[in-house]
């Protein structure tokens, strides 16, 4: 069975330890304060939230997911199934979560999927930010029979909902009054978490600690990695393991992908060189084509070869004369715009004026599609 797990939340033996950020979040969740975490997508950072509130006895996590949040309406249905998923006896406490929301008009309905009872509100309402009032009075009263966190996960996609300013005041003045809830907001895209809780112009400034997630220490990594390696009798030696890194950006799930590409690669006994990692990223090539393909379909001439440009040649001062002769582009101020647009369609993000791509093996496969 192949031993690395990426692209979903992992806790225990799956979990590769970070003490020091474990610490100081267990800190934050067992006095109820609470907490920004931020960090790039597939850092890990929803995996040490469940794993730290794993730690702690007694404590129960409600994980709202909220990416691409687009209504209070939507925001208050993805608190609610968040809030029922939590509970073991799933059926009674529906019923009691639909009478504690009766002035929403909620349902009771089967998912589809699953065939477990939910809450569903009506379609046709129109939530004020006021209206999440009953939503947050039921994690209140939750939290007087367990104690609890509230994870907010990809809580920069708040600002995507209409008058998002007024939304967030009414969120901070509702959980600022809840004594001994944690609230814990995870988020990938760095200036959008910034402007929310750095900006003095934000209803969040200064409302809560923030912890950076950062790449995993490439030592203790490659010891956690290293012993799954050995499981299945495959050695990996060191110039391997340095263009495994290299080739996932030092980023924890991918650096995970390509292991697990890899492993299905090769066999026991083997050790991995340059054959078993190019067979690994034709295997990721061929799983992602189709989504590598609907992402470069749309764009314009100048926007792909903008996009050629940062995989060849980096992403450090895409508008210098290098950077614009290397990519046939011929002014800078096309490349900001075709910059700006891969940006708005998260193909690659601003990190410290240095562009980077979201997926690294997207860079890749562009390097082996178009050269």
């Amino acid at each position: 069975m192949n031993p690395f797990r990426y692209g979903e939340v992992v806790t225990g033996k799956d979990f590769c330890d970070r003490p020091e950020l474990v610490g100081r979040l267990r800190l934050r969740l067992e006095s109820g304060r609470n907490t920004a975490i931020v960090g790039e997508r597939r850092t890990g950072k929803t995996s040490l939230i469940h794993e730290t509130a794993r730690r702690i006895r007694g404590f129960r996590l409600v994980h709202a997911q909220l990416w691409a949040v687009k209504s209070i309406d939507d925001l208050a249905q993805r608190l609610i199934d968040a809030i029922i998923s939590t509970q073991h006896r799933r059926s009674s406490v529906v019923e009691s979560v639909a009478r504690a929301l009766g002035s929403l008009r909620p349902r009771i309905e089967l998912d589809p999927h699953t065939g477990h009872p939910g809450v569903t509100l009506a379609p046709s309402q129109r939530l004020s930010p006021q209206g999440l009032q009953a939503v947050f009075d039921l994690i209140e009263d939750m939290s007087r029979r367990h104690r609890l966190a509230v994870l907010l996960d990809e809580f920069q996609d708040i600002r995507l909902i209409e008058d998002a300013d007024a939304l967030l005041g009414a969120i901070r003045d509702r959980i600022q009054r809840q004594k001994g809830i944690a609230y814990v907001f995870a988020g990938s895209i760095r200036h959008a978490m910034e402007q929310t809780f750095r900006d003095p112009g934000s209803p969040f400034f200064k409302a809560v600690s923030v912890l950076e997630v950062e790449s995993l220490e490439r030592k203790h990594f490659r010891a956690f990695l290293d012993a799954r390696f050995r499981s299945g009798q495959r050695h990996v030696p060191d110039l391997s393991y340095n263009h495994i890194f290299t080739l996932s950006e030092e980023n924890p799930s991918d650096v995970q992908q390509l292991c697990a590409a890899v492993w299905d690669r090769s066999e026991a006994g083997e050790t991995i060189g340059p054959d078993q990692l190019q067979r690994a990223l034709d295997r990721i090539f061929a799983t992602e084509r189709k989504g590598y393909e609907a992402l470069v379909r749309p764009l314009t001439d100048i926007q792909m070869r903008c996009l050629r440009g940062l995989a060849r040649l980096g992403g450090d001062k895409p508008q210098s004369k290098r950077f614009l002769d290397g990519s046939g582009i011929r002014l800078a101020a096309t490349s900001r715009r075709a910059l700006n647009r891969l940006v708005a369609l998260q193909l690659v993000y601003d990190r410290d004026t240095n562009y980077k791509f979201f997926d690294p093996f997207f860079r890749q496969w562009i390097l082996a599609r178009f050269g």
